[in-house]
């Protein structure tokens, strides 16, 4: 009797270590547990960023995947031309097709990308979308530091201005990694200065 209480005993504790190794404690993904996987689709969006731009990058001295990175974020996820180029997109390319000889490809305006201008209010409003562009004189995106950029995207106040910004949505981008701003900020600095247009665009 007592050997066969140590025979189901043993086997008792056999099971519950055999059950432990098979289920993790912590369920990932499928991805997660592939471990190239998500290198090789971050290295795919580095690719898809550099051959979307629709300008011509200054790589000098920067992160060609960085930058790459970052021009995925902005013009595959964020949509920021939307409201940072007037008009966002060139003439005859808007994406929306119509019987009006519209291409419908929606390739970028690269005439001002990025330069603002596009007004957001009545008439008589003076909100108009900032202009993102390395300032040309001191070459940082908008005269923002890669830290005031932070402070910018995260809380919606622009330090050097000392203002809040009044439609850009920065509270979704305020959950965006330290790594994904950086890559944003690293495009931002590497699309050359524009002014934006004299005449506002208006985005509806």
């Amino acid at each position: 009797m007592k050997r066969i209480l140590v025979f189901a005993s043993a086997a008792i504790v056999l099971f519950a270590v055999v059950t432990l190794i098979r289920k993790p404690s912590v369920k990932g993904s499928d991805r997660d547990r592939q471990g190239g996987d998500h290198e090789d689709e971050r290295n795919l969006e580095v690719q898809i960023g550099s051959n979307i731009s629709p300008v011509k990058l200054n790589l000098k001295d920067k992160d060609p995947d960085l930058v790459g990175l970052g021009s995925y974020i902005v013009n595959a996820q964020a949509g920021c031309s939307d409201c940072h180029t007037c008009p966002s997109y060139k003439p005859g390319h808007n994406p929306f097709r119509s019987p009006f000889g519209v291409s419908g490809d929606g390739q970028f305006n690269d005439v001002g990308y990025l330069a603002g201008g596009v007004d957001f209010g009545p008439p008589t409003s003076t909100v108009t979308s900032d202009n993102i562009t390395p300032d040309p004189s001191t070459c940082k995106p908008d005269g923002l530091t890669l830290r005031q950029f932070y402070v910018v995207m995260r809380t919606g106040h622009n330090p050097v201005r000392n203002d809040n910004l009044a439609v850009m949505p920065w509270p979704y981008f305020k959950y965006m990694t330290d790594r994904d701003l950086d890559a944003i900020y690293a495009f931002l600095s590497a699309i050359p200065s524009a002014a934006p247009p004299a005449t506002h665009c208006r985005l509806f």
